[in-house]
């Protein structure tokens, strides 16, 4: 899998350090990588930080590598991890022109990001034993640098990383490298959608912003043009993705982590909500485990429950959570939740009313 991950394409336009390309007409490329190629970016970006001189000819000699290889290693450094680099004449150097944390701007392409997702067929006979653990560890510090194209909770990497054979050959994965190119190319799609309660698929004209793994399952957040509004749409209900010739310029990376980061699970909106709940001392100990969400923050109460603040941006999602926990979980704000709990509670008391009257 790690072969699968190291391999790429030849590089599509030729690099002169001379000639930097214009920052409009970047976008990312996948560019020639052999095995040492992620050290050597390493080191080029440590000496750029450093302020020391970057020549390729030189670094080319010190690994023994041809001048064009290190050049494609300064251009993927520069195109792909957005690196502010250029060539200074003057100097006969390249040197940054402002400050550059590479960490951050790591990102996988879309073959790398793919084998992420399918590395649960070699690492699901893995499970549970101290190498699988060790493979999962490393994979989670990659899967942090997925970039603005891609993402997923932590807490999940797990359950993506450790899908067995069946569960990978589903609809849900037979666009997913597809779409993952067409977000990153910034081009605009039609995609043939199926609705559970529509009795045909439709056509929706959609410009991809961004592939998210959210309650447990693969979504595409994309700008839809007709409605003009952004809508999430499920990996399995895509029937068809048809190219177009058309580009589009998409919004800040951090416009899509914030109507994100508001959502417990598919669902969005564009409120900002304060939800505050109290569980029992039997649920606390899970809560505090595994936070249900980025935004959570809890009290400890004396008889070990615990009352936990969540901001979300819509309800839907954190209802029927609080739903599942059943009498261990109380809403206290807002109202709106509580009534909308109360109702739901109040229906079911009628479909088990004769079970009820029995107890």
């Amino acid at each position: 899998m790690l072969r699968v991950m190291a391999q790429r394409l030849q590089p599509v336009r030729p690099a002169h350090p001379a000639l930097p390309v214009p920052a409009r007409h970047r976008h990312p490329v996948a560019l020639a990588v052999g095995p040492t190629a992620t050290t050597r970016i390493f080191q080029l970006h440590e000496r750029l930080a450093a302020r020391l001189p970057v020549d390729a000819v030189a670094f080319a000699r010190e690994h023994e590598l041809s001048p064009r290889t290190i050049k494609r290693d300064i251009e993927r450094l520069r195109d792909f991890h957005h690196a502010p680099i250029e060539w200074d004449a003057t100097r006969k150097s390249y040197r940054y022109t402002a400050p550059f944390d590479l960490a951050s701007g790591l990102r996988l392409d879309a073959e790398e990001a793919l084998a992420v997702v399918l590395a649960g067929r070699t690492f699901a006979a893995w499970g549970g034993t101290p190498l699988g653990h060790t493979l999962t560890v490393a994979l989670e510090k990659v899967a942090r640098f997925a970039g603005p194209a891609l993402s997923f909770p932590a807490a999940d990497l797990r359950a993506v990383l450790h899908q067995d054979e069946a569960a990978l050959d589903t609809p849900e994965h037979r666009h997913f490298a597809a779409l993952l190119e067409h977000i990153l190319a910034r081009r605009e799609l039609v995609i043939l959608y199926q609705k559970p309660d529509a009795p045909r698929p439709e056509r929706r004209t959609i410009r991809p912003l961004h592939l998210a793994y959210l309650d447990h399952r693969w979504m595409l957040l994309a700008d839809d043009v007709k409605k003009r509004a952004w809508r999430k749409f499920l990996l399995p209900r895509i029937q068809t993705v048809e190219r177009t010739a058309r580009h589009f310029t998409p919004p800040p990376a951090d416009k899509i982590k914030k109507h994100l980061v508001g959502s417990i699970g598919r669902f969005t909106g564009d409120e900002d909500i304060e939800v505050r709940l109290h569980f029992t001392a039997t649920a606390a100990p899970y809560v505090r485990e595994r936070p249900w969400h980025v935004s959570q923050k809890l009290i400890v109460l004396p008889d070990g429950s615990i009352e936990v603040t969540l901001r979300l941006n819509n309800l839907k999602d954190v209802q029927r959570r609080i739903l599942s926990n059943g009498h261990h979980v109380a809403v206290l704000a807002p109202p709106e939740l509580r009534a909308s709990i109360a109702a739901e509670i109040a229906a079911l008391t009628r479909t088990y009313a004769p079970e009820i009257a029995s107890l």
